[in-house]
């Protein structure tokens, strides 16, 4: 066995619309459920029992664990029905993150305010110094967002011409499937088909591919994970 290999499963932060534990076998790899929001009181405030309005996050949860199943999962919901939240809130749940030190953030969603994308280049760097590895979806209407779009994120859009366990490298853009086709659980999703395409879906893909890379490597490095992910790429 690599000696630098991970001794336990690898800790994944999904920051998304929530997981909703009782779909498939989930509930053996979600770990911890919190969320944030806005309380009566204008503030920001953690909410450990929010409820899960929408099956994406749900659904990105699935294709990670099918992708490599030897992580734990930790349920950031931070997202409402329509898949909306205040940027604010995401910049307070990516701080609480960093405090919680896990091994990846991983995020299907974004900002398009270039406002932001100071704060969140700060979250960035502090993620580096940690080793904590962040992966990020491209907006989806093809303009520019963040995190996905700052230098040190695995930055990843869709492509439908990859099969499920490919993965390319394009103009410093990851590339990875567009839809959920293979992946364990989905079926139970056949009755509402929202949500199952697009960058989302190709981030979670890279997302799995690299939590094996530090499971078997032992390595958080960005540089490094990078370096093997990219020499991975069929």
């Amino acid at each position: 066995m690599n000696n630098n290999c991970f001794k336990s499963p690898v800790k994944i932060f999904v920051v998304d619309s929530g997981i909703n534990k009782n779909i498939s076998d989930l509930n053996q790899y979600v770990t911890n459920s919190t969320g944030f929001g806005i309380n009566e009181d204008s503030y920001i405030a953690q909410d450990n029992t929010r409820e899960v309005k929408n099956i994406h996050g749900t659904v990105i949860s699935l294709i990670i664990r099918d992708i490599f199943n030897k992580v734990e999962l930790t349920s950031v919901n931070i997202l409402n029905e329509n898949l909306k939240t205040d940027a604010r809130i995401l910049i307070y749940s990516l701080c609480w993150c960093l405090e919680n030190k896990p091994d990846i953030i991983h995020l299907s969603l974004g900002t398009r305010s270039f406002f932001y994308s100071f704060a969140l280049r700060k979250i960035i760097k502090e993620a580096h110094k940690n080793n904590i590895l962040v992966v990020a979806a491209h907006d989806n209407l093809q303009g520019i967002s963040y995190p996905a779009h700052l230098k040190g994120v695995f930055g990843v859009k869709g492509s439908e011409k990859l099969e499920k366990n490919e993965f390319s490298y394009n103009n410093k853009i990851w590339l990875a499937p567009f839809g959920v086709d293979g992946i364990k659980g989905i079926s139970e999703f056949q009755e509402n088909p929202d949500n199952m395409c697009g960058n989302s879906m190709a981030a979670a893909y890279i997302t799995g591919h690299i939590a094996k890379i530090v499971y078997h490597t032992g390595t958080k490095n960005f540089k490094s994970v990078s370096q093997i992910l990219s020499y991975k790429v069929k």
